[in-house]
């Protein structure tokens, strides 16, 4: 699910490994830069390709439209060299992991105006309990 909490989507550029430098790209962003503010392009547009054709359930589109005020927040506010440094927030298509990893930090510094998750949360509870009696039938989980 691309706003459940285990997913650990992200970004990164300069990372060694093996002798080599690499960067990771993140292909699973809903929005378009100018949705959100990003400073830069995102290097995939794959997700917001892939929705483009497909009809979203009222529920779905609140938990897409609460998400997207995270991600403006996110882009509204530099974070410190620290934060950046930990959460490798050196691309502008970060990942939902480093998103909320970053809001979180913020939030405790109390050097930037809190970010509420409330009504995002609210909007993936009430998307989660529509989907969970349909796990089977959606494919989810096999009988």
């Amino acid at each position: 699910m691309q706003f459940n909490g285990s997913n650990l989507t992200a970004s990164a550029n300069d990372l060694e490994w093996n002798g080599k430098t690499w960067s990771i790209v993140n292909h699973f962003i809903p929005y378009t830069e100018q949705e959100v503010n990003a400073p830069g392009r995102f290097e995939s547009d794959f997700m917001v390709q892939y929705l483009k054709d497909k009809t979203l359930s009222p529920e779905a589109q609140t938990v897409l439209a609460e998400g997207k005020k995270l991600w403006q927040a996110y882009f509204a506010q530099t974070d410190v060299h620290s934060v950046r440094n930990e959460l490798k927030l050196n691309r502008p298509d970060v990942g939902w992991y480093q998103i909320r990893k970053a809001l979180e930090a913020r939030n405790k510094s109390g050097d930037f105006a809190p970010v509420s998750f409330t009504a995002f949360k609210n909007a993936y509870d009430a998307l989660t309990e529509k989907l969970q009696p349909m796990v089977y039938e959606l494919g989810f989980l096999k009988v």
